[in-house]
């Protein structure tokens, strides 16, 4: 992939809803330098990709409407941000930037004007901690955030890392959950203060040993942040999970590209207990119970793995059956060590952008559609290459109900690094997952949920 310019950008998160308080916690005054022209109002996207020696990032600009837009992003670090820089993404196309990932705290802030376009991240580590990790980009700041994919194993490395891109210090604590045991709360992550324009890592590991599944809370008292998890090891490679701001009672899980085998992680924050339904999608076959998740009781305040063994692509749609929010994610091993997670999407939609997962050749793109309604649906995936040009390939597909569908390979292969437009007359739910580099292209295994586009939002015709 080649970049389209390194740089760093200030970005402000403006919302018409929230225009008095959004502009109390802004880095600086922010205004579009150009772009095209219309009614849309600016946005952001916040990115807590992370990284470590050596490694490299990309945040993937994809426009799917019909005008280009114009993005400006800032790094951001344990110092003060640079200044930024602006690229214009055109209409029906993409942008890979090249971002700094040289510390585990490291997070990209993105701003979009005169328009709208999906935000996602690819994160590569060394030679001496190979893998890939992926996933969309958070679409504003938030008071709460949880997440459950760290692994604080011998040999595995966990960080939570936390971003803040407003004008003001932003104050959390951070606890940390676990199988049967009560809840890690430790003086030191409590009433942590990160300043402006400033990101943050903290070492999950170094306060909980030994938990192959570890969920982690972040409860903001002052201001608002992103959080995202990431993990690696020698023989696991990169993951990358973009926390959630919330629990929900279902979640959405696909997968594709791997071993076959899964671990479903449920993470149960709150003080009640939640009983767990789970069904495994396929192409193939009706749903099935998605082994020892598809009827069991969960503890509150807790976190527990699930084994999954599926063929293809596939879906684990777990649910809370008496409504008790759970957060929960996916890890699943991959051909070659590299692992790849996905936090997965609480509510299916009928419009995705799907960003790319994968950063080099021989490379095998994977795209994954669920279908989890009661009718059949037709599916139309428009290709987002980078460059200027016309419309890239298009083509339809039909997924039946209850079940999941794979993009066709040779579509995929025309742009491998591509972006998709996914539309569909119903509502779906997509995922990128693809294996890359290496002599066989499995070296890299990463999967990212699709990002929802906005109902007011155009979509390339």
């Amino acid at each position: 992939m080649r970049s389209l310019g390194r740089g760093v950008l200030a970005i402000v998160l403006a919302s018409v809803v929230l225009v008095g308080a959004a502009a109390a916690e802004r880095l600086g005054p922010v205004a579009p330098s150009g772009g095209a022209g219309g009614s849309a109002v600016s946005s952001a996207w916040l990115c807590p990709h992370g990284g470590g020696d050596g490694w490299k990032a990309m945040i993937v600009l994809a426009d799917p409407g019909p005008t280009p837009v114009e993005v400006r992003l800032t790094e951001l670090g344990k110092d003060a941000p640079g200044p930024p820089i602006t690229v214009t993404v055109p209409a029906g196309r993409e942008v890979l930037q090249v971002v700094s990932a040289a510390t585990s705290a490291d997070a990209t802030y993105v701003e979009v004007f005169g328009g709208w376009v999906a935000a996602g991240w690819v994160v590569t580590g060394s030679a001496s901690t190979p893998g890939l990790g992926a996933e969309p980009c958070a679409p504003a700041g938030a008071r709460s955030w949880y997440v459950v994919d760290s692994n604080t194993d011998k040999g595995q490395r966990s960080y939570l890392v936390v971003m803040n891109p407003y004008s003001v210090d932003a104050v959390f604590d951070v606890a940390l959950f676990r199988p049967r045991l009560p809840p890690v709360r430790s003086v030191d992550w409590t009433d942590v203060t990160l300043g402006p324009g400033r990101s943050t890592s903290l070492n999950v590991g170094g306060k909980l040993l030994g938990q192959p599944i570890v969920g982690v809370e972040v409860d903001v008292s002052r201001g608002r942040v992103a959080a995202g998890s990431l993990s690696w090891s020698p023989d696991q490679g990169i993951r990358s999970v973009l926390a959630a701001p919330a629990g929900s009672t279902g979640w959405f899980l696909p997968v594709a590209g791997g071993a076959g085998q899964s671990t479903l992680q449920v993470f149960v924050p709150g003080s009640a207990g939640a009983h767990l339904t789970a069904q495994l999608l396929s192409a193939e076959a009706a749903p099935i119970g998605a082994g020892t998740a598809a009827d069991t009781q969960q503890p509150a305040a807790s976190t527990s793995g699930y084994e999954i063994i599926s063929t293809g692509a596939s879906s684990v749609d777990v649910a809370s059956a008496d409504g008790v929010p759970i957060v929960a994610a996916l890890r699943a091993a991959g051909r070659d060590g590299d692992a790849a997670a996905t936090g997965g999407a609480a509510a299916p939609g009928p419009a995705w952008v799907v960003t790319p997962t994968l950063v080099s050749a021989p490379a095998h793109p994977g795209l994954v559609i669920v279908n989890p309604g009661a009718a059949p649906l037709d599916v139309t995936l428009r290709l987002l290459p980078q460059g200027d040009g016309g419309l890239g390939p298009v083509t339809t597909i039909t997924v039946p109900a209850g079940r999941t569908a794979a993009a066709p390979a040779g579509f995929l292969q025309q742009a491998p690094a591509a972006s998709v437009l996914v539309t569909a007359d119903g509502d779906v739910v997509a995922l990128g997952t693809s294996t890359s580099g290496g002599k066989r292209g499995l070296s890299s295994y990463a999967s990212a949920i699709g990002v929802p586009i906005p109902p007011d939002r155009a979509a390339a015709p």
